[in-house]
């Protein structure tokens, strides 16, 4: 089985008019006006997940700065999850900003069957993860046992459309607040893993797993067996940022074959590969 722990589709009213989204929300237009950035909806998901042997997907929501489209998307995506029950995991959004409205929001959707919340985004959702508003959403879903997909990317390297500011010690701050909130750091964390070479990060950061989201644009392969090492199989979650053209210059259509070809060339042991591709998933979502 193989479990893609990081996806994204958007509804058919969001894909037929980006543009007026883009107007909504500043960094959703960042990213999405015009009509560069790749958008597929839940048959395109599925047709694709066919093609490479996917059993099921997690499908993040877009972090949108308007709690109300939020409320509006999430409402889209539950019902898209019902619709595939056995293929699609959804996972919630939530406008932390909206503070009494956010934590209706994360009820409502914990009791119409998400997963989780995510992908958060502190930049391009403007909070900080010391906000009360925030750290009031947080220990609900710690409470209810309900995971998070936070956003993080490397704060070293070249610069792109959305990457953020967001400081590993804030990272780090958090998540001694949170010991029993399971937290899935996207993009590798942003390197937070190299930290866990520190005992005391160690620690704290037990509930603390890292998705391979976007590896290929930005890491090479071996990246995988670098922070094996470092935090054991039991941490790391395939995901793929699907849609994204993880390989431009030679891929013109967006699929998951390629980095899946890449992972098994790595020769992982069976154990620490089947960790990786689903077992993972399944204890974090409940996959």
């Amino acid at each position: 089985m193989i479990i893609d722990s990081h996806t994204h589709i958007f509804s058919p009213d969001v894909i037929a008019h980006r543009d007026q989204y883009a107007a909504r929300d500043p960094f959703f237009g960042a990213l999405y006006r015009g009509v560069v950035a790749r958008m597929v909806g839940a048959d395109e998901l599925i047709a694709a997940m066919d093609a490479a042997g996917i059993e099921r997907a997690v499908v993040c929501g877009w972090c949108w700065q308007d709690n109300g489209i939020c409320i509006e998307q999430n409402s889209w995506l539950m019902d898209i999850a019902r619709q595939y029950p056995t293929r699609i995991i959804a996972l919630a959004t939530v406008q932390p900003n909206a503070g009494a409205d956010a934590l209706c929001e994360l009820h409502r959707c914990i009791a119409g069957g998400a997963r989780g919340i995510g992908e958060l985004n502190a930049d391009g959702q403007n909070f900080r993860l010391d906000d009360a508003n925030f750290l009031a959403l947080a220990r609900a879903m710690s409470d209810a046992n309900f995971p998070l997909l936070l956003h993080t990317n490397e704060p070293v390297g070249h610069p792109y459309p959305g990457k953020g500011t967001l400081a590993l010690a804030e990272v780090y701050a958090f998540i001694k607040q949170f010991p029993n909130l399971r937290v899935v750091l996207a993009h590798w964390g942003g390197g937070f893993p190299f930290y866990e070479l520190m005992r005391e990060v160690r620690r704290v950061a037990q509930n603390v797993f890292y998705d391979s989201a976007a590896s290929p644009l930005l890491y090479r392969a071996d990246i995988f067996k670098t922070i094996l090492q470092i935090v054991g199989s039991e941490k790391i979650l395939y995901g793929s940022d699907f849609p994204l053209l993880l390989y431009p210059k030679r891929q013109a259509e967006p699929g998951f074959a390629p980095f899946l070809d890449e992972i098994r060339a790595l020769d992982l042991a069976p154990r620490e590969l089947e960790n990786i591709l689903s077992g993972n998933a399944r204890r974090v979502w409940g996959a």
